[in-house]
């Protein structure tokens, strides 16, 4: 049963008020700002910072032989090189379906149809102001020049469809922001139903 407390604190949560926000740092990909809160179950002000970064987009390309387009790259977060999807960082003012279609071109050098998209996160909003987008890309061929970053390195590869189950469960893939759109493709394929995102974000 409940109890009233935790009934009353179910209301609370949209109670807290902005106060103030000051630029903390800028570093080459990201900010950070410190927000200033207030809230009348809290005593005096409270801080939270948050990362200031550009939105991201990946992108869930299959081939006409139905084979999905991976890539592998090094990741100095985790120190060692993972199995992913195209995408990348979407530039200022660039709609993320055409950033989508620029980073499977840049990473891989495959061109499909128009992007159709398969879910918009939020990639973590206890810390982070950005979202990320997901796109699938049908009939997607190798047709174009890489162009790559001056830091990146990436080995380009298809895996058939009919492993894409396996290789989550075996946790080939391990970014949880890969992970998501995959799993919306395997369920559409597994349904036969095209789910369509009811907005461009959450």
């Amino acid at each position: 049963m409940l109890t009233q407390d935790w009934v009353h604190n179910t209301a609370m949560a949209d109670r807290w008020k902005l106060l103030r926000s000051r630029e903390c740092e800028h570093f080459r990909i990201f900010s950070v700002r410190e927000d200033f809160y207030s809230h009348p179950d809290k005593d005096g002000e409270r801080s939270f910072f948050v990362i200031e970064t550009n939105d991201w987009v990946n992108v869930v390309a299959v081939t006409p032989e139905d084979e999905i387009v991976f890539i592998r790259q090094q990741r100095p977060g985790i120190g060692g090189v993972r199995l992913e999807i195209p995408g990348g960082v979407i530039e200022p003012g660039e709609d993320p379906e055409v950033g989508a279609v620029r980073e499977l071109r840049e990473e891989t050098g495959y061109v499909g149809e128009a992007p159709v998209l398969l879910c918009a996160t939020e990639p973590n909003p206890a810390t982070h102001n950005n979202r990320c987008y997901s796109y699938l890309v049908r009939n997607a061929q190798r047709s174009a020049d890489r162009d790559l970053d001056n830091d990146e390195v990436i080995d380009v590869f298809t895996r058939p469809f009919s492993e894409l189950a396996s290789m989550i469960e075996g946790n080939e893939i391990c970014h949880a922001l890969l992970q998501l759109p995959l799993l919306h493709y395997l369920r559409q394929r597994e349904t036969g139903v095209e789910q369509k995102p009811k907005g461009a974000s959450c």
